[in-house]
């Protein structure tokens, strides 16, 4: 090899040298700056605050509140963070896929235009990442300030993608229904009317026999009733409550002084196609569908079994 092919090799070797300490500078290491993050160790085990900035500045806060998880001061259901968290947990280090600011608008972790993930206490949280696009290996996530873009398991971060609705648990009641020993239904004006157990464990409705299957749809319901949606609180505003259209007390205690375990009221609203439906304890009101509002509190005659 001659002289001048050895110093294009030796030149050429001094080059990829460089070009491979100003990679390693750059931060192909792993770490926040570098070619990898570890999200599941930067969002930590024990989290008990999250706050989603939306694009449109629409802030959702979740958070722990007597053992419960709420969200903007409603129950949320504990089950959706429990299995986003674990799954969080789980994460491999993200690898960088992008560093030229350039690209942010592209791959939606912008600024402007994407959603603000933060852990921790409003206005001091422990670690915020900003939640952008995705593409086929996951969703792309960067830190604030930072050009990096990472991308991550979109089975792991796709819940925050959810409203506040959406977070929110639908469950209305969750019954011991096997405790239960009389059900009573009022319905407008009419008084109230009971189906009762009696001590063989069949029930009955006025002395007759009550319709098995009723029965046991009823309950069935009961046990996990959930709704089908939230309306709005400036709709519920305008309904009366204090006047329900039907009244649904469920009592596990067979003395006519027992209180009820439960109590449901129902409203109407004849612009509205479902049927409203809150506790009497609580001032929540939830939505459901009037099939199963007509299963729960129908006129006496559905629960006579057939003669």
């Amino acid at each position: 090899m001659t002289r001048r092919q050895l110093g294009f090799v030796f030149g050429l070797l001094a080059l990829l040298t460089g070009a491979w300490f100003a990679l390693r500078s750059d931060g192909l290491g792993s770490g926040p700056a570098g070619g990898t993050l570890d999200l599941a160790a930067a969002v930590g085990s024990d989290v008990s605050q999250i706050r989603i900035v939306e694009p449109d500045s629409g802030v959702i806060q979740l958070g722990i509140d007597d053992g419960r998880w709420m969200v903007n001061g409603y129950v949320a259901e504990d089950s959706l963070l429990e299995a986003m968290l674990t799954r969080m947990a789980a994460l491999a280090p993200a690898r960088v896929i992008a560093r030229n600011p350039a690209n942010h608008a592209r791959l939606g972790v912008a600024d402007d235009s994407t959603r603000r993930v933060e852990f921790g206490p409003a206005g001091d949280p422990a670690f915020v990442f900003l939640l952008g696009g995705a593409g086929p290996e996951g969703r792309f996530v960067r830190l604030p300030d930072r050009p990096e873009v990472y991308v991550v398991e979109l089975a792991a971060v796709r819940d925050l993608d959810r409203n506040q609705v959406q977070w929110r648990d639908p469950t209305i009641a969750s019954v011991d229904t096997a405790a239960l020993r009389r059900i009573a239904i009022k319905r407008g004006t009419d008084p109230f009317f009971e189906v009762r157990r009696d001590q063989s464990g069949t029930w009955r409705i006025a002395g007759a026999l009550a319709d098995t299957a009723v029965i046991r749809l009823f309950m069935e319901t009961m046990m996990d009733l959930e709704a089908t949606g939230f309306p709005a609180d400036s709709f519920v505003f305008a309904v009366d409550f204090d006047r329900p259209d039907a009244i649904l007390n469920l009592y596990s205690g067979v003395l006519p002084t027992d209180p009820p375990s439960w109590s449901l009221l129902f409203a109407t609203v004849a612009t509205r196609p479902e049927v409203l439906v809150r506790r009497a304890d609580d001032p929540i009101a939830y939505a459901t569908d009037p099939a199963t509002a007509n299963l729960l509190v129908g006129g006496r005659s559905r629960w006579r079994a057939a003669p």
